[in-house]
């Protein structure tokens, strides 16, 4: 195994639970590898400090998987992998449910995500070095899980940066594209192969679970409806009518075969459209709500966007507050990783004043348990879940 030495700067900061070596940290290398094979990172006297794999490729050239002197090997990634599976039990998610099994660096398997939905698992390899262990990792998640199928959804954009090709496909099981799942009563139809992220938000399950006080008896919009998991959770607790708002055609098809599935046809107005031109037309028409859900795909895809990310925020949630009564609640999210919660709330609060309103803040949350993020890595905390109630000034 290759030695690495890193500067004194880059060790404080794995030393303190950061799994990330950037590329201009190396300031030595003490033996030859490959890309993808694991290395010893240690510093200026050859101490140990962690080990991880490495690619010349990325610009986080090294993602470190344990920090104690340990054979890296499929044992060890068995053990990772049922180490986080029983931490979701312990916490009341059972075997037969969907949920997160594994969530990359939160659970300290850097470039793995694995989702479980029932008797199906579907799994993200994002990097190089765990590219490498993925047959070990497919016969890890039969031995643990025992699924009809597991499904690959190595279709995302940073596996490039890994020089990785793009794959999605049925990897073992049954090759059935389509799955239902129940969450709380709520049935939902998922896209394996076609669907958002591994085909539904598990990030946002928790969050779901406490719009009760807030929609109850509520006219409600769900903008950026995806399949429709906001809107049904809405009706499940009391709404008494939600437009649900997607643009996307073949979104559009599930969301609604999924209020079909639920027969809430009566109560969920499904529309199509752009949401920033809809809500632009809605506040032209007159149309209010009492509740406004926001919950937009990131649009951060990197540092340099930033800025154009931050008035994109801003603009849909003006666009909700100046569709919402005066007392009712903006339920807003953001999933880009490069906002930070602070930067969020100042976006509320730059919407709010340019909406004419303030806002009181009620919940201020995060992704779901089974998304666990690391304090040390603030880049595990991606997802910001605030409720706000609408105040007129």
């Amino acid at each position: 195994m290759a030695a690495i030495k890193v500067s004194k700067r880059c060790i404080e900061r794995l030393l303190s639970g950061h799994l990330w070596v950037f590329n201009n940290e190396i300031t030595a290398t003490d033996g030859s590898y490959s890309n993808g094979d694991t290395v010893s990172i240690i510093d200026g006297r050859g101490r140990f400090i962690a080990s991880g794999y490495i690619n010349n490729n990325s610009k986080i050239i090294i993602r470190v998987l344990s920090f104690k002197d340990e054979p890296i090997d499929r044992g060890f990634f068995k053990k990772r992998i049922e180490q986080a599976m029983e931490y979701r039990l312990s916490l009341g998610w059972q075997m037969k449910g969907s949920f997160r099994v594994v969530f990359s660096e939160g659970d300290l398997l850097p470039g793995l995500i694995a989702d479980k939905y029932e008797d199906v698992i579907c799994f993200q390899i994002l990097t190089l070095g765990m590219e490498k262990w993925k047959d070990d990792i497919v016969e890890i998640l039969k031995d643990v899980f025992k699924p009809k199928s597991i499904v690959e959804r190595s279709d995302v954009d940073v596996r490039k940066k890994e020089g990785l090709l793009p794959r999605k496909r049925f990897v073992w099981g049954d090759e059935n594209s389509k799955t239902i799942i129940t969450l709380d009563g709520l049935r939902f139809e998922i896209d394996l192969l076609e669907g958002h992220k591994t085909g539904f938000y598990l990030d946002q399950q928790e969050n779901r679970k406490i719009i009760g006080p807030y929609v109850k008896n509520k006219r409600v919009l769900d903008c950026f409806a995806y399949t429709g998991a906001f809107a049904m959770y809405a009706t499940k607790y009391g709404a008494k009518e939600v437009v649900a708002l997607e643009d996307s055609g073949k979104v559009f098809e599930m969301l609604n075969r999924n209020i079909q599935l639920n027969g809430l046809e009566n109560i969920i107005k499904p529309e199509k459209g752009d949401d920033f031109d809809w809500l632009r037309e809605q506040y032209k028409k007159g149309e209010r709500f009492d509740c406004v859900m926001l919950d937009p795909p990131s649009f951060v895809k990197g540092k340099e966007a930033i800025a154009g990310a931050w008035r994109g925020y801003k603009d849909i949630n003006i666009l909700g507050l100046k569709l919402l009564n005066d007392n009712g609640y903006l339920i807003t999210s953001s999933c880009s990783q490069n906002i930070s919660p602070t930067a969020f709330l100042d976006i509320l609060n730059d919407a709010a004043r340019d909406a004419g309103c303030m806002l009181q803040l009620v919940e201020n949350r995060f992704q779901s348990k089974d998304h666990p993020i690391l304090i040390s890595m603030p880049e595990t905390h991606y997802l910001k879940f605030v409720v706000a109630r609408k105040v007129a000034k």
